[in-house]
This record gives C-alpha cells, structure tokens and sequence, in this order.
C-alpha cells in the first residue's frame, strides 16, 4: 500500500479450520486470519484485540507463529471486555480508540475475521469515529468469508466501502437540519472520480461525467449562496437544480457508489423547490421566494441570515407596494429607507406623546403602523446580530430568537402588492 499503517485485528476463543486465504493476488495459508492479513499487507504494526478467554486460549499459539513469520513486525495485544453491558461496551470503544490514538501510524487496516458477538459492529463505529475526529485514514476493512470457501481457498473481502454509508448518514443529517448540501456534494464528487477511473479507455462515456459535476457544484452553489444571503442567486440556481438532476441520472444509475444519493434526492428536490425563481426581476414573485426563505432559514435555527434577510424584505416590500424598483438598486433603497426612517421615528413619538399619527411618505400603505413599528424594533435586532453584540446591553441570545420568531409571524401577516 506504500504508507506505514497499523493493523487491528481480533483474535477468538477457539482455532479456525486451517485454510488458504486469499486476497487481490496474494494467498496465505493460515488457522488465524490476522496472519494472513499481515502476509498481505507488511504493517509496520499489529495490535490483536484479546478477551480473557482468548488471551489464555489461542493467543500463545498466534503468537508464537506470528514471531516467527514476522519477527520485525511489532506486535501488541490488547486486553478488551467481552461487551456482555453497557459498560463493557463503552470500555471496548475507549480500548479500540486508545489504541488507534496511541500508535504513530495513521493508516489503518481493520481485520474483523475473528470479531464476535457486537465486536466487528463496534470496531467500525470507532474507527468512523478516529477517522473523524482525529484525521486517522481507514485504508481497508478485511473479512476473511469462510462461508464462501470454494476448494479450500477462502476469499478476503474489503468491506471499507461501507463506511462510506456514516459519512452518507452525518452529510444526510446535516442537510436534514440546515439545509446545507455541500457535504453531500463532496461525497458525490467520490462516484465521480471513481466512474472516471472506470471509464478511462471509455470517452463517450466519460463525458457524461459533467452531468454529475453540474449536479455537485449546482448544489455546493446553493447552499453557498445561501449561507452568504444572496436570495436572488439561490432563486435561480435552485430553479436549475432539476435540470442538473436530470442531465446526472445516467451517471447515477451506474454508481454503486451514489446509491444513498440517488435516495436524497426528492428529499433534496423538496426542500429547495419552495425557493426556486428563474425570473427575478418579478418583483411581487421575489417578495413571495424571500419571505419563504426568511422562514426556511428560521426553521433550520440559521437566525443570523434570518434576521438580515428579514430586514431587507421589508425594504423590498415597501419598494412594491410603491412600485419603486428595481429591488436591487442601491439607489432607491437607500432612498426609502430614508422614508422608513423618517415616518419610523415620527410614529414611535406620536405614541409616546400620545397623539394620533398620520404618515406622510408611507400613507398609501396597508398596515403601515405594523410596518413602523417592526421597523424600529428589528432594525435593532438585525444591528445587535451583526454587530457582534458589541454596543451598550447586547440582548441575550435567546431574547434574539424570540424577536426574531415574533417578527417574522408579523412579516407573514404583510399583504403581497
């Protein structure tokens, strides 16, 4: 494989049957399959997983015999519980952890031959987790498939494409929860070069490949634009995101590896429609696409773009129902926020001084006092966010939230021009 990486492996209670294993164009012919594992592989490190049972029935025979296949291969056996309670479980997660932290390689190889009861389960949650959390790479997963012997010779399987399915799961789980698919656009990228390695010699093949890059940077765009609060380009690429899924699925259907992809995708196509706008400069139909993202990002607790977008909504809605335009002119929202600030200030005084409050610039509005007085009190709230709290009394955190979600009950109540 080129790096110096470590093997972990698990040895059982009792001896299997002697057999030939068989791995890529290697053989070996062993009764323990870490033996053949290391054959295969010249770690420069092996650690052997041991329960009580195991240390004291076949691990002084595989030791004697690895010694002398491999006397200048380090080799550390680990004492581990059986997993017979919680507790014991959680001891068998911390040992497999230690020992992949503790050693200096971080390559690693997992052979799970010999795993029993939850064994095996738990050393691939351990080693997902390692390989998040500490930048350790599982270079292979080998199972030795005794149940698949054919003429005394036993073929070893890599299962290490399926921890490929928990960074399915932790990408799935983020989109889930904030809307952000840049995780699963890089997963996709996987597939990706993997048909291109495929398809080589192919090149009729291999220009089907740009549907699905189209399809993992229009996604990676999204939630870019999105994150960035840049509305009138996420309306845009989100109503192209149909197009790119179509020009993909005959890339997709051909991907073993995009499986859990291709079962994301109408939950993808779902949470994205409601935003989707090719025309933008339709203004009553932006203000519809806006006021819906306002609430999309509320519901994904994103309430930093929330609270910006909410404020400018309420410029744009003043712009319609004033027939100002266009939405984006510079020019002319500084001009009506000028406007809003103006009758603003002179609402909030007629009601201190309680007196009646006829607006001048805004009079043709509806619900202009709603207007008004949300202004004021969310322009606070969007300043106190983005300025980082820091000014006399920033509100808590969740005195925010809570104007947020009153505010944007009161932006739902607003009439469309």
């Amino acid at each position: 494989m080129g790096e110096s990486f470590h093997v972990l492996a698990f040895l059982g209670a009792r001896k299997l049957q002697e057999t030939t294993y068989a791995w890529q164009e290697q053989r070996y012919k062993a009764s323990f399959t870490p033996l053949a594992t290391t054959s295969f592989l010249k770690p420069a490190r092996v650690s052997v997983f041991l329960t009580k049972e195991a240390r004291e029935s076949t691990f002084p025979e595989f030791r004697e015999l690895f010694q002398d296949a491999f006397p200048r291969i380090a080799l550390n056996p680990v004492n581990i519980p059986s997993g017979k309670s919680d507790e014991e479980l959680w001891a068998l997660f911390s040992a497999i952890a230690d020992t992949i932290l503790d050693a200096p390689e971080k390559h690693i190889v997992f052979d799970i031959t010999h795993g029993f009861r939850s064994l095996p389960v738990l050393a691939l949650l351990a080693a997902a987790y390692a390989q998040s959390a500490f930048g350790v790479h599982i270079k292979a997963v080998l199972y030795g498939a005794l149940d698949a012997t054919t003429g005394k010779v036993t073929p070893m399987f890599d299962l290490s494409p399926m921890l490929a399915l928990l960074e399915w799961a932790a990408a799935t789980d983020r989109f889930n929860r904030t809307g952000d698919a840049r995780y699963l656009s890089s997963l996709l990228r996987g597939p990706q070069k993997a048909l291109a390695r495929r398809w080589q010699q192919q090149p009729e093949n291999l220009r089907l490949l740009s549907g699905l890059g189209g399809l993992a940077g229009n996604l990676e765009k999204i939630s870019q634009t999105l994150r960035l609060i840049r509305p009138h380009k996420a309306m845009k690429l989100a109503h192209a995101l149909p197009d790119y899924v179509e020009k993909a699925q005959p890339v997709l259907q051909q991907s073993t590896g995009a499986l859990p992809f291709i079962r994301l995708l109408d939950s993808i196509a779902q949470t994205y429609a409601p935003l989707a706008l090719s025309d933008t400069q339709d203004q009553r139909e932006a203000l519809v696409r806006e006021r819906r993202m306002i609430r999309w990002y509320a519901e994904r607790e994103q309430w930093v773009q929330a609270a910006a977008l909410a404020r400018e909504w309420l410029v744009s809605w003043v712009m319609a129902q004033l027939r100002v335009g266009p939405e984006t002119s510079s020019t002319e929202r500084h001009r009506v926020e000028g406007f809003v600030n103006s009758e603003a200030e002179a609402y909030l005084q007629a009601k201190k001084a309680n007196r009646p409050f006829t607006p001048i610039f805004l009079r043709d509005l509806p619900q202009v006092e709603t207007l008004l007085s949300l202004w004021k009190s969310f322009t606070d709230v969007r300043n106190d966010i983005l300025h980082a709290g820091m000014r006399d009394a920033p509100k808590t955190p969740e005195s925010l939230i809570k104007q947020i979600k009153a505010a944007l009950e009161q932006i739902e109540g607003l009439p469309l021009p």
